[in-house]
């Protein structure tokens, strides 16, 4: 079974926003928003290679991905901006359902990170812009 085979077997096992797996080295969060994934970055930990299942794929936390190091993304909605950071950073991804953008809870507006990272050129720019929209 491949690392996000592993992730996406126990994503669906829980009430997970995602669950980060590497070999035997497997991470699962309940925590909703970005917040988990900036401190996953701020960790110091390596994350290179490792494989995720979340709930949600956004541009914002796409850029988090490539911080990370990510090797593999599954996500449940996927936005279609999301695609072109997974493609140019060569994180292979896969999603049930791809959506325009990704909406606030109440589904009436972009959600606040897509918009604070909206001209984020880089994924260094981009974790300042979600840090400074917390």
């Amino acid at each position: 079974m491949t690392d996000i085979e592993k992730a996406k077997e126990i994503f669906s096992s829980g009430e997970y926003t995602f669950v980060l797996v590497k070999e035997n080295d497997i991470i699962k969060s309940t925590e909703k928003g970005l917040k988990p994934l900036v401190d996953l970055i701020e960790s110091g930990k390596d994350f290179f290679e490792y494989s995720i299942c979340d709930k949600i794929c956004g541009r914002a936390s796409s850029f988090l991905y490539v911080l990370l190091g990510l090797r593999a993304v599954h996500s449940t909605k996927m936005a279609k901006l999301a695609v072109q950071i997974l493609d140019r950073a060569e994180i292979e991804y896969s999603t049930d359902q791809f959506v325009d953008t990704i909406l606030d809870s109440e589904l009436k507006e972009v959600e606040k990170f897509e918009n604070a990272v909206l001209r984020s050129g880089s994924a260094v720019k981009a974790l300042e812009d979600i840090k400074a929209a917390f």
